[in-house]
């Protein structure tokens, strides 16, 4: 129902509907009609009748573009004929019916309102050698046609720009669908909107771009869902990740999957955020606030009280959609730097560091950090202790990685940074 009313409110069938009614209003008020009373009425029955079935009836058997093309040639050959008919001899009311019949038939393309003018002026010609009541002589009929083909260019070149700008607006709402259907999993509700007013920020293609990746992953739960009833560990779960996907929508993060017990998250895609950083970190010390109103909560109603660690990273990776074309596509990230992050995660339990971050990241943080507080707390980033672990080897990396601890003060402590490493230049380890 919606498709076909959809159909029905583009120009065409509109002007349809008016050229009928132009002509069933002049079939009543004329005084020369060749019908009796009720033959009139008849006739304009008839007249909307056959309208009525044309509109709902040929779109089911011809696309659109054909139905509009038959609709205006009929009518083109309808109005001269219920003119004879009414006897009617006002030749300017018949420039009006054709001015209608170009809108709608221009409302195509300029070459179909071109050919209609042709087999408009020739019924025109007919009709007035037909009509004997008609005193005009063959020169005032022909000097005319300069107006019909002025007529006809103008309402061609109008009408064919409108149909490029409808078929322009109909482009943009479908790439607004189709964003909102891809992205509104992913991303929160305001990221959504500022792609459909732009969509060239969401190229839906794989692109190589500079992001930072957040993982974070419960300790423990393992074990914990080995030893509950599912039914406790779902809960549990659901109530965990419900309220980090809250954060992660607040600090306008591209929740990527979870896996499990684990979140992926990543900023500067699909929107660009030259703030990824600042964002990403932000967004950590929230969940870490969140986690501990969650951690009080179970305490209080006797629940197990789960920690999580947060592995953070910078880089260029390549992300888009993917997945198998036509099944299922998911719009995620994919690189050497992914993978580093994912591994950086597991280095919280080793150095019992709830957040950890890598030196790509503390390069961009530290700017950020102790910078005077404008009021708003845009770009900087306040009452933090960045301290530096040392350096790990982990696994698909030749070299080794240096990694920061990052750690939350309260109010009114003075942010920090401490480059002196807390194990040295010893390498780390990392197994998976």
């Amino acid at each position: 129902m919606t498709q076909s009313w959809e159909k029905l409110i583009k120009p065409i069938p509109i002007l349809q509907w008016l050229i009928v009614i132009v002509l069933s209003t002049h079939v009543l008020v004329s005084d020369q009609s060749a019908h009796a009373v009720g033959g009139t009425a008849l006739f304009i029955l008839a007249l909307l009748a056959g309208n009525l079935a044309l509109l709902y009836g040929l779109p089911k058997v011809l696309p659109l573009s054909a139905v509009t093309t038959v609709l205006v040639i009929l009518d083109t050959l309808l109005v001269p004929t219920t003119l004879f008919v009414t006897g009617a001899t006002e030749t300017d009311l018949f420039v009006v019916y054709f001015g209608i019949i170009m809108i709608a038939g221009a409302s195509g393309n300029l070459k179909r309102a071109l050919v209609l003018a042709a087999v408009t002026w020739a019924a025109y010609v007919a009709f007035m050698l037909l009509n004997e009541q008609e005193s005009a002589q063959p020169e005032a009929i022909l000097l005319r046609l300069p107006f019909f083909l002025v007529m006809t260019l103008f309402y061609g070149a109008v009408g064919e720009f409108a149909q490029h700008e409808r078929a322009d607006r109909e482009k943009i709402e479908e790439q607004a669908r189709e964003i909102r259907r891809i992205f509104s999993s992913y991303v929160s509700p305001q990221i959504v909107e500022e792609l459909t007013k732009d969509p060239s920020k969401a190229k839906l293609g794989g692109q190589r771009k500079e992001l930072t990746m957040l993982f974070a992953d419960l300790a423990g739960f393992t074990s914990f869902s080995e030893k509950h009833p599912p039914e406790d560990v779902v809960a549990l779960l659901n109530e965990y990740l419900t309220a980090m996907t809250e954060v992660v929508f607040h600090w306008n993060g591209t929740l990527d999957k979870f896996v499990g017990d684990q979140i992926v998250v990543f900023w500067g895609a699909p929107s660009d955020q030259p703030n990824h950083v600042e964002l990403a970190i932000k967004c950590a010390l929230n969940m870490r606030d969140r986690l501990a109103v969650l951690q009080a909560k179970w305490k209080e109603t006797g629940k197990v009280v789960l920690d999580h660690g947060i592995g953070i990273n910078t880089g260029v990776v390549v992300v888009g959609n993917f997945g198998a074309e036509g099944k299922r596509l998911d719009y995620t990230m994919i690189g050497d730097h992914v993978n580093l992050a994912a591994r950086v995660e597991g280095l919280t339990r080793r150095f019992k560091c709830p957040i950890v971050v890598t030196e790509d990241t503390a390069k961009r943080l530290k700017p950020l950090i102790g910078l005077e507080d404008l009021g708003d707390n845009r770009g900087r980033v306040g009452h933090v202790y960045l301290h530096k672990l040392g350096r790990v080897r982990v696994r698909g990396k030749d070299q080794p990685v240096v990694v920061y601890g990052l750690t939350p003060l309260k109010r009114g402590e003075s942010s920090m940074i401490d480059e002196e490493p807390e194990h040295d230049t010893t390498l780390e380890i990392l197994h998976p």
